[in-house]
């Protein structure tokens, strides 16, 4: 039997956590960094223990004016305290809430710059080591940050988004181009089905390239978001696919 697991963003201040967290099978809580507060994270917390879903820590740059979606310039050393605040929270709530916190996906730009940069890879990596060596940490195939984390003997859950489109080097598509989102459920299946069962997709520009992943990442932050992956368990459970945690 196949399994994948499901993937969302949550307690960032949006209406469909709970309605998710009755699909997804891990979930990335923010923590203080683009936005979330102590409440927050205990809330949705609760909500993933009450449903059996894994949780992960979802640090950001701390830039809540641009939801950590725009790249900061800061210093190494005041990036790495903001982030070692933000894991701090959700651990010690966690810990609280009796909830174990097993991986840390960085989020929006802190994300994106992580999987082409060496310097910032190295800090996200060290803060996470910080807290524990077992702590997974989430990412993009073939990206530095993969990379830096096989030469630290660290887990890394390989990600890949459901309504993203990628290049000929399994990349992302930038959004600055009009293509970069897949905007019908069938296309969006089509990629999902692919990947989990071939380990592979379609490139914007139609090349069959290899893409293994351990997770399947949908943003919660719309109701067509919701409907989008209320379908795909629909067509996951027709096809014998099983969501299930990677753990």
């Amino acid at each position: 039997m196949k399994t994948i697991d499901l993937n969302a963003d949550l307690g960032e201040g949006f209406p469909y956590d709970e309605p998710l967290l009755q699909i997804v099978s891990s979930c990335n809580i923010a923590c203080g960094g683009h936005t979330g507060t102590n409440e927050s994270i205990r809330k949705t917390l609760q909500l993933a223990r009450k449903y059996d879903v894994n949780v992960g820590a979802h640090p950001s740059y701390p830039d809540p004016e641009n939801f950590g979606r725009k790249e900061m310039i800061i210093a190494s050393e005041a990036l790495k305290q903001s982030l070692i605040e933000q894991v701090q929270s959700i651990l010690s709530i966690a810990e609280e809430e009796n909830v174990t916190v097993s991986y840390v996906k960085p989020h929006g730009a802190l994300y994106n710059k992580a999987m082409v940069d060496d310097d910032t890879a190295n800090i996200v990596i060290e803060v996470i080591q910080s807290f524990s060596s077992s702590l997974s940490i989430m990412g993009i195939p073939n990206s530095i940050l993969e990379k830096l984390c096989l030469e630290n003997n660290i887990s890394f859950i390989k990600e890949s988004f459901a309504d993203r489109r990628y290049t000929s080097d399994g990349k992302l598509v930038s959004r600055s181009n009009a293509n970069a989102v897949i905007h019908t459920k069938t296309e969006v299946w089509q990629q999902i089905k692919s990947s989990v069962e071939n380990g592979t997709i379609e490139s914007i520009d139609g090349e069959i390239i290899h893409l293994k992943t351990d997770s399947i990442c949908f943003h919660g932050d719309t109701p067509e978001a919701l409907d989008l992956i209320q379908f795909v368990k629909k067509n996951l459970a027709e096809n014998a696919i099983t969501i299930k945690s990677f753990l």
